[in-house]
């Protein structure tokens, strides 16, 4: 962010500046000292400080006030030419005034200064037209300008070539960028009009490829992003020079591990002076083919010290890439205790019709294997040999433990055994080692030989010179106290710890400087703290720059910091941190004015760049739980400028619809609770069963997070449920004749609390961590009490990746429906039901266990388990296997078998999006009965966990 600051200062001034220049050159002092701070009795008394501000529309108390709390002079004070330019910069760092003009009258030794502020206006917003095929932000990152910046007209015409280069750099090769700016006439902010007019872009006409041999053209252009854009259906894509030159090196890396390290690729570009087509030419110049043959290896297979051959990866040039490799087979030989291995290389050129191929031989000596015959430990007095040894690395050999000597290990370990002394406060501690060969040098003793030389302990600790804590609270905060070992490195910890304390307390100036005295002998320790508390600083005026829609109350209620309370930086952290996760900021920034300069007071200002609160989402497709479907959403994100969020979405699909309206407040009184209030209505019919639901309510719940994995919520609901049978048929209405009930309107409340814990590093595609949740529904019916349960489900979710481009996720779900009324019997459509893309796949929807006339059988205990493997297959695909298990029990039809265990086996193919995976997963049953389908097919959107 840059600004054009014009800063005039009247003549007035500069003559009165020149005089007491003129003075100090007579041996009178200047009217303030930098260093020392010190204002001569020579200056004139400050008598007024006016502040006008020009060209402002509207009530300009706010903006004087503002300008007041910048101004470090004050009335009465003597003048100093250094408070004064220090008043100017920081009115220049606040960025809120374009033009600042100082004047000076000075009478009878009194001077008047009238500062002259013209404050700068603010962008409002900024408007984007024509941006397809790229996204608004990433415009705005391109631009230096933001909501909530500062307006300034010359800085237009800088965005427009930072957009045109975008957009060139797009494949766009003449767009026309046009920025505008228009002053709302209500506030007096500016909103800035981008119209973008990209013009046709670039297309790719033709690739040739020139001076291959080992690899065919058709099989050089598969592999270049180019040439698929080129194949999309509809138009041909779009040519993008950057794509090209990834395109090379990516070739060149195919080359390479082709085993062609020499391969040198290039391209020029031909424009059709016709059109937009694009011509690409490629060279290849492939070098030769290396042949790589390892002779003498007999500890590692060829495999592995193929890894180990860097020329495959960088290049061979000059053969530094073969130097490279055989550096690397020698570490991994000397890291497995082969000290004295030796390489050979041997090479031959031949050819093979019209291709070069270099044959290398590294022929390996890899010498004998050290192992540590015996480790003794002497000198140690204070700690024993068994404590030092867990510090080691070097093992003897055991079951476990190859006993390998490797040199730089041991040296690990003498640092890791002197650090253990420095933490006994033994600080002249030395290790030294011994190491005896024997003859064939095969097995290696190791002594080490340790001189610990004086303990020494901590005999006293004085602080001193702090006065805004207790002694207590100061020595609570050090960790070297009275009787400890004494640790050096300690001493500056405790610095930290010190000028952290007083810091908090409205000191951010302390200074903490540790002084240490050994005593001759070295047996003690004594440390002196010395605080220098510094001055005390509050907290000024607090001013919000760029919170167009948010109010000021909100803001407020987040930066927990009051005009008045002493500064802290840690509340400052806090502060920026609160309005990051209210989610409705793209970015948040502090500066203090007034504590680089050690006034009083510090002034702050946070600016603010505010995300676009509403949005509109329509999504659409098929998926195999619910068939095709349509959805629609829209919302606000900052309703009425409270930090609320309102939405309204509707859905419909093969299996029903539903509409919900809702409101949350993430801030509920103030708090670190979150409440939601919503409406809904809905009607299912889920593929496979015999009824239906019609269901309308209300629900209103609130959510707590104690910490940065776990959250509590209590959510209640009142709902209407109306069920119905779906198809007519003497079978389904016997089905349900003995719940006849059920199919009568009910209205229930139900009471949910809950509880998670979530690690996850990712909620679109998780490579590791943990998620477990847990809830209790309290269902009660008014009119009957066939709705009279409580409803237990748990949920656990663990993901790892044991090396990349491998992820292993598990889950484990459960649920039980408890009555608790005088009848045992639960609605339909409050039953569990398993069978499906979302639990065991290979079965159909809410089909794993069904009575006799193959109607789906839902019960009151469910249980499933999936493992998966997810398998990087690069280029954004993931091959998954999976396998699924799954129990229903509890179930109301005697006809339907309990306690059964049904299983499938699975594979899929997905593609990985910015917003989730999609793909296709194929189920078998590893059970099938008679008359089922032995497998099925599914079309996923997202992970089914």
């Amino acid at each position: 962010m840059h600004c054009k600051w014009i800063i005039q200062i009247n003549l007035y001034v500069i003559c009165f500046l020149s005089i007491f220049a003129w003075s100090a050159s007579f041996g009178h002092a200047l009217s303030r000292d930098k260093d020392s701070g010190a204002v001569s009795v020579d200056a004139p008394v400050i008598f007024k400080i006016l502040v006008d501000i020009r060209d402002f529309t509207g009530d300009e108390t706010d903006w004087i006030e503002m300008a007041e709390s910048l101004i470090f002079l004050r009335e009465g004070d003597r003048f100093s030419a250094s408070y004064l330019q220090e008043s100017l910069d920081a009115l220049k760092l606040s960025k809120k005034f374009r033009k600042i003009d100082v004047d000076s009258v000075e009478e009878q030794e009194q001077i008047t200064l009238m500062f002259h502020l013209t404050p700068f206006q603010l962008i409002k917003d900024i408007k984007i037209s024509g941006q397809y095929p790229l996204f608004a932000r990433e415009i705005l990152n391109n631009m230096t300008i933001y909501t909530g910046d500062v307006y300034v007209k010359e800085k237009l015409s800088e965005q427009e070539a930072l957009i045109k280069n975008l957009f060139q750099r797009e494949g766009f090769p003449a767009p026309n960028i046009n920025l505008t700016a228009g002053k709302d006439s209500a506030d007096g902010f500016f909103v800035v009009h981008v119209k973008i007019d990209k013009g046709p872009y670039n297309t790719l006409e033709r690739i040739e490829i020139i001076g291959n041999q080992a690899f065919s053209d058709t099989k050089l252009k598969l592999k270049m992003k180019i040439r698929r854009a080129s194949l999309l259906i509809g138009s041909p894509g779009r040519f993008i020079e950057e794509n090209l030159k990834n395109d090379i090196k990516n070739l060149t890396q195919y080359y390479r591990r082709k085993k062609y390290p020499d391969a040198l690729i290039d391209f020029k570009t031909e424009q059709n002076v016709e059109g937009q087509g694009v011509s690409v030419f490629v060279t290849i110049d492939e070098g030769a083919r290396y042949d790589i043959e390892f002779v003498g290896n007999h500890e590692f297979w060829d495999f592995t010290l193929e890894k180990d051959m860097a020329l495959f990866e960088k290049g061979n040039k000059n053969d530094l890439g073969l130097k490279k490799s055989v550096k690397n087979i020698k570490d991994r030989y000397r890291m497995a205790g082969y000290l004295e291995t030796k390489i050979d290389i041997e090479t031959k050129t031949k050819t093979d019709g019209n291709k070069t191929i270099r044959a290398i031989r590294l022929v390996i000596d890899q010498g004998p294997v050290s192992i540590v015959r015996s480790i003794e430990i002497a000198g140690n007095n204070d700690i024993e040999d068994k404590e030092l040894k867990k510090q080691m690395l070097t093992r003897l050999p055991g079951l476990l433990e190859k006993g390998v000597y490797i040199p730089e290990t041991l040296e690990k370990d003498m640092i890791a055994i002197k650090s253990l002394y420095i933490k006994q406060g033994y600080m002249d501690a030395q290790v030294k080692k011994k190491v005896t060969w024997s003859k064939d040098k095969k097995n290696a003793a190791v002594r080490l030989e340790i001189k610990e030389g004086v303990k020494t302990l901590v005999s006293s600790v004085d602080i001193r010179g702090i006065t805004v804590v207790t002694e207590e609270e100061a020595c609570e905060s050090i960790r070297l106290k009275e009787g400890a070992p004494f640790r050096q490195y300690m001493v500056q910890s405790d610095e930290n710890a010190l000028s952290s304390l007083v810091s908090e307390k409205g000191y951010p100036h302390v200074s903490v400087k540790g002084k240490v005295s050994i005593s001759r002998d070295r047996s003690r320790a004594e440390v002196i703290y010395s605080v220098d508390e510094g001055p005390y600083v509050t907290v000024g005026r607090i001013y919000y720059q760029g919170n167009f829609r948010t109010k000021e109350r909100i803001l407020e209620n987040e930066i927990k910091i009051n005009p008045g309370d002493p500064f802290s930086l840690t509340r400052m952290v806090q502060a920026q941190q609160n309005f990051r996760n209210m989610e409705i900021f793209d970015s948040v920034q502090f500066k203090s004015i007034g504590l680089k300069e050690k006034k009083e007071k510090t002034t702050l200002f946070v600016e603010f760049e505010e995300k676009k609160p509403y949005f509109v989402e329509a999504a659409g497709g098929y998926e195999s739980e619910k068939g095709f479907f349509m959805n629609v959403e829209a919302g606000d994100h900052n309703l009425f400028g409270a930090n609320k969020d309102v939405w309204l979405a509707g859905e419909m699909s093969q299996t029903g619809y539903l509409a919900e309206m809702g409101v949350k407040e993430p801030r509920l009184l103030g708090s670190r609770i979150s409440a939601n209030i919503g409406l809904f209505l809905e009607q299912k019919e889920d593929f496979n069963q015999n009824f239906g639901t019609m269901a309308y309510g209300f629900s209103f719940g609130f959510t707590r997070k104690w910490s940065q994995y776990l959250a509590a919520g209590l959510n209640f609901d009142l709902e209407y449920r109306d069920q119905f049978i779906r198809d007519s048929g003497t079978a389904e209405t016997e089905t349900l004749e003995p719940n006849r009930d059920q199919l009568q309107p009910r209205v229930l409340l139900v009471t949910t609390p809950s509880i998670s814990y979530d690690t996850r590093d990712s909620f679109v595609r998780p490579a590791k961590g943990v998620f477990l949740s847990f809830s209790a529904g309290i269902s009660k019916g008014s009119s009957n009490s066939l709705d009279d349960f409580l409803k237990y489900r748990i949920d656990f979710r663990w993901y790892v990746s044991p090396f990349r481009g491998l992820t292993f996720a598990c889950l484990g779900r459960g649920g039980h429906i408890e009555p608790f009324s005088s009848k045992d019997n639960v609605p339909d459509d409050q039953l569990f039901f398993l069978g499906g893309i979302s639990d065991v796949r290979g079965f159909e929807e809410n089909m794993l266990c069904y009575d006799a006339n193959k109607n789906p059988a839902g019960g009151r205990t469910a249980m499933n388990g999936s493992l998966e493997a997810r398998i990087d297959l690069c280029r954004n695909f993931e091959l998954t296997l999976f396998y699924d298990v799954g129990s229903m029990t509890e179930t109301y039809d005697k006809a339907v078998s309990g306690n059964e265990l049904r299983s499938s086996v699975g594979w899929g193919l997905r593609y990985i999006t910015p917003i989730g995976p999609i793909g296709f997963l194929y189920g078998i049953k590893l059970d099938q009965k008679e008359g089922e389908s032995p497998a099925r097919l599914y079309f996923s959107l997202g992970y089914t966990f």
